[in-house]
C-alpha cells in the first residue's frame, strides 16, 4: 500500500489487522497484495493503495455509499464551507472537534468514516492513521491528502473494523455517526479498536437540525416547504428520507453506554454537536 512512507511504524502495522470474516488475527502479504488470515484463509485485496475489507454495504451505509460516490457530494461541500464561514472560519470551526484528541508526537489515530481526508491536513505530520470509509470515491480523493503521510486506507464499514483490539491511542470520525447501520455498534467498534484510557471523539449534526430551524420552529410551513425541496435537491431523496428517519436519535445515550469520561456538547451555532469521552479502563 503505497500512500505511507516505510518507516519505524512499519513493525506496529505487523500487528494492526484483523479478519473480519472470523475476528482472528490477519496478517499482510505484500508479495500478494492482500492481507490474509490464517485461521479461515479470508483473503482481502489491496487495490489502487486501498485494503478492500467489505465492498457490498446495506441499508444506510449504502445509501451513503452512493451520495459520497455521486454527483451530490461536491454541491453539498458548500454547505460545509457556509457553515464553517458562519462560525468564525474553517480553523476555529474544525477546533471545535480536533481539540478533543490528546496531544503528542507519534500517535496512532483511527478515523472511521474518513471521506476524502479533508481533516487529515489539521493533524500532527508524526501521526500514523489508519481510515475507513464506504466509499470508493472519497477514498481516492483521500489518496492525494495522503500523500508524504502514514496514512493507510480501508474501504469497509463502522461496524466490523478490521483492526484488532486496543491498536490505536485514539479514534476520530466526523460527519457519518447518525446514519450508521447500527451507531451503537460502531461504537463500541471504535473503543474495542483503541486501548483502554485511550480518547474517542465524534462529531456529526444534530439528527433533528430540521427541526431547530427558526422558520420550522415559529410555524411557516410556506418556509419548510422550500426548505424541504432544497434539502432533497442536495441530498437526493433516499439520504433526505434517511435523515428524516433518524431525527430521534439519542446520541448521547450511546456515548453513556460506551464510554468513560463522557462529554457532549453542541457546536456550531448549536447545528452540530462533538461527543468525547476515553476507553474504559
Amino acid at each position: 500500500m503505497a500512500v505511507a512512507a516505510k518507516n519505524e511504524t512499519d513493525a506496529w502495522r505487523g500487528g494492526l489487522w484483523r479478519c473480519v470474516a472470523c475476528g482472528g488475527p490477519a496478517e499482510m502479504d505484500d508479495a500478494a497484495d492482500a492481507l490474509r488470515c490464517p485461521s479461515c484463509g479470508a483473503s482481502y485485496p489491496v487495490a489502487d493503495d486501498v485494503l478492500v475489507v467489505r465492498d457490498r454495504v446495506d441499508a444506510n451505509n449504502e445509501v451513503a455509499r452512493a451520495f459520497y460516490d455521486g454527483p451530490l457530494w461536491p454541491k453539498f461541500r458548500f454547505w460545509e464551507w457556509y457553515t464553517f464561514l458562519c462560525n468564525g472560519g474553517e480553523r476555529r470551526s474544525r477546533n471545535k472537534v480536533l481539540r478533543h484528541l490528546p496531544a503528542g508526537e507519534g500517535l496512532k489515530l483511527l478515523d472511521v468514516a474518513v471521506g476524502d481526508g479533508v481533516y487529515l491536513p489539521w493533524l500532527p505530520a508524526s501521526w500514523s492513521v489508519v481510515g475507513i470509509d464506504v466509499s470508493k470515491v472519497q477514498l481516492a480523493n483521500c489518496r492525494k491528502r495522503a500523500e508524504g503521510r502514514d496514512v493507510r486506507l480501508v474501504l469497509g464499514e463502522a461496524e466490523d473494523l478490521p483492526v484488532r483490539d486496543g491498536a490505536f491511542d485514539a479514534c476520530l470520525s466526523i460527519g457519518a455517526f447518525n446514519y450508521f447501520n447500527d451507531p451503537e455498534k460502531a461504537l463500541r467498534e471504535m473503543a474495542r479498536a483503541v486501548k483502554p484510557g485511550g480518547t474517542i471523539v465524534i462529531s456529526d449534526e444534530i439528527p433533528n437540525l430540521t427541526d431547530r430551524l427558526w422558520f420550522h420552529k415559529i410555524g411557516l410551513p410556506g418556509l419548510d416547504r422550500y426548505f424541504e425541496r432544497l434539502v432533497t435537491k442536495n441530498l437526493g431523496p433516499e439520504f433526505t428520507e434517511m435523515v428524516e428517519r433518524h431525527k430521534a436519535l439519542d446520541v448521547p445515550a450511546i456515548g453513556r453506554k460506551v464510554l468513560a469520561d463522557f462529554r457532549y456538547e453542541l457546536i456550531w451555532m448549536k447545528m452540530g454537536y462533538v461527543m468525547h469521552g476515553t476507553v474504559p479502563r
